[in-house]
């Protein structure tokens, strides 16, 4: 190809009067690509080619569609390209999506890598806010990554309270398989109450209980040393950009649904970028403490409350009755994961169970709790009866024996 510098010369050349024949001489070329630069322009008009047509084209719409969503993560978007029909390559997902991606920061740390079985990292993310039995609840995400095989454990919830830790806790190590040697986290009240002058650790003890009983070792990152649990960091900011971007659900058991199945089919399924191998082929080499025959650790939340004369214990802003037997006693409630209440002694024996109730001011009454405190042996044998015929739990409070109702008269003659 000629040069425009190139055509400019030979121009100026044949402009001094030179034949073509000593045009060609001089510079070498051809008599008739000397003639084709005379009769042209010195700057060669070049035909635009036409594109050629890419195997994402007809996805453009979509991914544009997905981007005003916020979804900017390529190997979520090609596995969804996948679903629909895209036969091309992953490279050219990630080179469309190249514009659009905000110029990530530098930063300089040290990656500290641990033995199999050794260590697992937790943390909490916050992810905005769901409707949850008619309330507007914040919405939380739990997350446990293996340092070693880099598995990982997703749940959400609408409560980081220590009954939820725990819970998380138990849930990620019966989907893991077991149980590690320490757990790395942040300085959670859940776990952490405080740190002395010195710098010490003061565990919460209800924390330090459930380590004991599964045999590992709590151990808490450093104030303001969050890079410390990275892997977790990078599980949390993987979850945001891969999983949530443009999710759509319906409440929360669909949301943990969906997590459940991501965790399956993807976030333990693919290649990771640091081991490049996949988390759930390294798995069984992690040598877990398993959880076989070992009964599930107690997660229920617990509370002492004082039960009422009229047999009723508050709790959370409803009232639940107790037998007639234990009214004006201190009691222990347990709220358990399955949303019951169960109400016991001091000494944990159970005296009633409950369905929690959802809303305020709501009462969960059941009527045998009130037998034997009728002086008229008929009108209990009617209303046990009544109460036989009826729902067991959840009943109107107005289905409860009521206080019998005497004439003034009677209250009268005994004052005489």
């Amino acid at each position: 190809m000629v040069s425009v510098e190139e055509r400019f010369m030979i121009k100026e050349l044949r402009r001094q009067g030179l034949s073509l024949s000593e045009i060609a001489r001089r510079t070498g070329h051809d008599r008739k690509t000397i003639r084709a630069i005379l009769n042209g322009p010195v700057v060669p008009l070049v035909k635009k080619r036409q594109p050629k047509a890419r195997k994402l084209d007809p996805f453009v719409p979509y991914l544009e569609k997905r981007i005003g969503e916020g979804v900017l993560n390529g190997q979520k978007l090609y596995q969804e390209l996948l679903a629909i029909g895209y036969e091309g390559k992953d490279r050219a997902v990630r080179a469309f999506l190249q514009p659009y991606r905000p110029q990530a920061q530098p930063r300089a740390t040290v990656r500290f890598e641990t033995e199999p079985g050794e260590q697992a990292q937790v943390d909490w993310g916050h992810f905005g806010s769901i409707d949850y039995h008619g309330r507007r609840r914040r919405l939380y995400a739990f997350v446990m990554t293996l340092g070693w095989s880099r598995a990982m454990y997703l749940e959400f919830t609408v409560s980081t309270d220590a009954a939820w830790f725990l819970r998380c806790h138990l849930h990620a190590f019966h989907y893991l398989g077991g149980v590690p040697r320490q757990l790395l986290h942040d300085n959670l009240k859940t776990a952490v109450l405080e740190r002395d002058g010195e710098g010490r650790v003061h565990w919460n003890p209800r924390y330090l209980d459930f380590a004991h009983y599964y045999g590992f070792a709590p151990r808490a990152c450093w104030p303001r040393r969050a890079q410390t649990k990275g892997k977790v960091e990078s599980g949390i900011k993987y979850v945001r950009g891969n999983f949530w971007p443009g999710l759509h659900f319906a409440d929360l058991e669909d949301l943990n649904g969906q997590a459940l199945g991501w965790l399956n089919n993807i976030a333990n399924r693919r290649v990771h970028g640091t081991t490049n191998e996949v988390p759930f082929a390294r798995l069984p080499q992690e040598g877990l403490a398993p959880l076989t025959g070992k009964a599930d650790y107690d997660t229920s939340l617990h509370g002492y409350r004082r039960s009422s004369s009229d047999c009723l214990v508050s709790y959370e802003g409803n009232f639940y009755s107790v037998p007639a037997a234990y009214a004006r006693q201190t009691l222990l409630v347990k709220e358990t994961e399955r949303e019951e209440l169960l109400i016991c002694t001091l000494n944990g024996e159970e005296v009633a169970h409950h369905a929690l109730a959802r809303g305020r001011r709501q009462r969960v009454v059941v009527a045998e709790h009130y037998h034997g405190i009728f002086p008229d042996p008929r009108r209990w044998q009617a209303e046990e009866e009544k109460s036989l015929k009826a729902p067991r739990l959840e009943l109107s409070f107005w289905d409860a024996p009521v206080v019998e109702v005497r004439s003034l008269a009677d209250y009268e003659q005994v004052a005489t």
